[in-house]
């Protein structure tokens, strides 16, 4: 359970260095301003905003159950009997895979549909379907390593 324990520390420690790296982003947003080039610059504010408020809420949430777990010994069972569970793995494992070939797909869609509309969208679109592709590539390689 040390390991664990260990393993959760490092853990928690990557998600404070995240939350500490996106207060900084703010930080230098709100010291050199903000435009944009653009005259829909109030809405990709508000859409970065958004993004960047939801995604550091899901992030403080899974540092508070970390938090949590590495006080409480239970709570850290509980938390290793749920990360070492096989069905749920597979079950992760599984969603993931078919979910990846989906977003692969509707991508790849888009990014042809864009292309009657406009270039630089879909061109964009391409380069999202390009990095995907990579990760998913250097993910098979690193795995088919490890295993």
């Amino acid at each position: 359970m040390n390991e664990f324990k260990g393993v959760i520390s490092r853990r928690f420690k990557l998600l404070i260095s995240v939350v500490v790296l996106f207060v900084l982003i703010v930080l230098a947003f709100f010291l050199y301003g903000y435009e944009t080039e653009s005259n829909l610059g109030d809405f990709v504010l508000g859409m970065q905003t958004g993004i960047f408020i939801g995604t550091l809420a899901l992030i403080c949430v899974k540092i508070n159950r970390l938090r949590l777990a590495l006080r409480d010994e239970a709570a850290l069972k509980k938390l290793y009997i749920e990360e070492k569970d096989e069905r749920k793995q597979l079950i992760e494992q599984s969603t993931n895979s078919l979910s990846l070939q989906i977003i692969l797909l509707l991508t790849s869609l888009a990014a042809v549909v864009a292309g009657f509309f406009s270039v630089t969208v879909s061109i964009t679109l391409f380069a999202v379907l390009a990095v995907l592709s990579l990760v998913m590539v250097i993910a098979k390689w690193y795995y088919n390593r490890k295993y």
